[in-house]
């Protein structure tokens, strides 16, 4: 697992009894690739390869720096 990283993806599970949400987590491997740089904190866009090993499936394609989202939020002016 010299070149591997596990990604923790987050998602909200429907319970029908209750008719609520509950929070739940999945661990997923993936391939990078030494051209990249990656820290934890860092977001990847992963695509679906052959198998790599017993438990990597994906390779990333792009790594995003934690600093550097794009989406809404405070901007000091």
């Amino acid at each position: 697992m010299n070149r591997t990283i596990i990604l923790r993806m987050d998602y909200l599970h429907f319970i029908k009894k209750y008719q609520r949400y509950e929070k739940r987590h999945s661990n997923i491997a993936a391939h990078i690739s030494p051209a990249f740089r990656c820290k934890e904190g860092d977001k990847v866009v992963v695509g679906q390869c052959r198998p790599l090993s017993k438990t990597v499936r994906f390779n990333v394609l792009k790594v995003i720096p934690a600093g550097a989202s794009s989406g809404k939020g405070f901007v000091a002016n």
